[in-house]
Order: structure tokens, then C-alpha cells, then sequence
């Protein structure tokens, strides 16, 4: 049984999201997300849930902090391998689900983190669902913290790599642009296929509606990406960061989210 659109689960059993975050843009993803999270975290251990947790990066870090964590993800192949993790010393819980209905009592987690369902949801319904789902589950006074892909991510990566003159590849960016929705060109591999792209109002706006206080967006990687001899840039110590740094110096300015190819929105649910 397919828990969400067959061509994502597609897409994922023919691409190996375990190694993502380490080869290309990954490396620089993981680390600005993990500066991101923590950022929230407070003091306490925490009760946490991963939803969209893919193959368990992201839990097997917050477990090893002392936090208590749940990971949700509608991939079989993906909670696989993060329970292989999760024996491996992380311990943490893995779970066949989805977002829109979680296996959780109500009010019962510190932090919800949204990994992949807000851009793996095309349409407005489903996401809303998924955003009202952690707001049930989070206690008075707790944080969601979602991630997003922004409007223009295709079409920026296109232009930089000289793919925006492939016919198919410019009628792809196109589509995003003008309505937010991503669909891979058929026969393509490795391209995402098929997502939402929010520009940030939007995504403000399906968070509030929902019950949430919007408390800030920020990017994740910022313009850093665009320098273009990036990948020796992070290799070199002092390069990588002056990167950082220009990331955290223009994380929140809303005039540049668009810049950035995935952005974090955190929202507080009233106590």
C-alpha cells in the first residue's frame, strides 16, 4: 500500500536519499538545518517528532543529544534503513506513516519537525492536514519547525548549471514558478518528482491558518551555494566559514529568502 503519490516513492526507491546529505549541496543542508534545529531546542530533553524523517539523519543526531524521538516516514526502504540506525547506538523510534495521520496521542510531543511533507504535498488540502496533524500532537506552548523548498530553487540550480535551455527542464522551472508546482520531465532521473514550492507569505499563511504563531523563516542555505567554486570553498576551513557566516548574517532577510533553495519556517502553538 502506497502511503503517498507512487511516483515519490518511485523516485526514492531508484535514488539513495541515505547518501543525499552527503555528496553536492547535501553537506551544507545537513549542517545549516542542524545549526537551525538547535537554535530551538532550549535546554531540556525534549520529546520529538521527526515526520518525513527519511532513512534517520536528523533523528539519530537529536537522539544522541538525549532527546526522545519518533521518527515518521511513508517510504518502507527509508524507515528500513533508519532503523538499521537506530540499532546502530542512536536509539530512536521508526514508523510507517503519514503526515496527515499520525499514530500519536494529542498534546503529547515538545517539537515537531516537518522534514519532507510540506513539499511533497502538492496540493494546499494535504499540506494544511499535515500542518493541523502536528498541531494536534504538540503540546500547549511547543514549537513545529517545517521545512520548504522556495519558489524559485528549479529554476536558480537550472540557470546555474546551464539546464535552463534543455526545452523540458525550462517548461519544468516554468510551472513552479507560476504555480508552485514541480513535476520532473519524464525519463529524467534524479530529479525531484513532483513537489510544492512555497514562496515565503504562502507559507506563513498555511501555518497561521492553521492555528500557529508564526515566529521567523529562515533560510538554510542562503546564497552561500552560488559561489561557484563552492565545493573547494567548504572543503578549506577558513572559506567555509565566511560562508556560514554570510548565511547567518542574512538568514531572516525576507528579500533574499528566494535566494536559498530550502527555508525553515518555526511557529509556536499558543499555550
Amino acid at each position: 500500500m502506497n502511503l503517498i503519490d507512487p511516483a515519490i516513492t518511485d523516485f526514492y526507491n531508484q535514488s539513495c536519499e541515505d547518501s543525499r546529505l552527503k555528496t553536492g549541496l547535501g553537506p551544507l543542508e545537513f549542517e545549516r538545518n542542524k545549526m537551525l534545529i538547535t537554535a530551538y531546542l532550549g535546554q531540556m530533553p525534549l520529546r520529538i517528532a521527526d515526520i518525513g524523517g527519511g532513512t534517520g539523519h536528523y533523528s539519530a543526531w537529536l537522539s544522541a543529544l538525549g532527546h526522545k524521538v519518533y521518527l515518521v516516514d511513508p517510504v518502507p526502504g527509508h524507515v528500513q534503513k533508519a532503523q538499521k540506525k537506530a540499532k546502530g547506538g542512536s536509539v530512536f523510534s521508526c514508523l510507517l506513516g503519514q503526515a496527515g495521520n499520525l499514530p500519536f496521542e494529542n498534546s503529547s510531543f515538545d517539537l515537531v519537525i516537518l522534514h519532507g511533507p510540506l513539499y511533497h504535498l502538492q496540493r494546499q488540502e494535504d499540506r494544511l492536514q499535515a500542518i493541523r496533524e502536528s498541531r494536534r500532537i504538540l503540546r500547549p506552548g511547543g514549537i513545529v519547525l517545517g521545512f520548504a523548498i522556495t519558489r524559485a530553487a528549479s529554476t536558480l540550480a537550472a540557470l546555474n548549471t546551464g539546464l535552463i535551455h534543455n526545452p523540458s527542464i525550462f517548461q519544468m522551472c516554468i510551472s513552479a514558478l507560476i504555480t508552485g508546482e514541480h513535476d520532473a520531465p519524464e525519463g529524467m532521473q534524479g530529479i525531484l518528482s513532483r513537489a510544492y514550492y512555497h514562496r515565503p507569505n504562502e507559507l506563513k499563511e498555511e501555518f497561521a491558518c492553521c492555528g500557529f504563531n508564526v515566529d521567523a523563516i529562515h533560510a538554510v542555505e542562503g546564497m552561500a551555494w552560488m559561489d561557484n567554486s563552492f565545493f573547494q570553498s567548504w572543503a578549506d576551513p577558513l572559506k567555509k566559514a565566511r560562508l556560514l557566516e554570510l548565511i547567518s548574517l542574512t538568514e531572516l532577510d525576507s528579500d533574499l529568502l528566494s535566494l536559498s533553495p530550502h527555508m525553515m519556517i518555526a511557529a509556536t502553538l499558543e499555550l
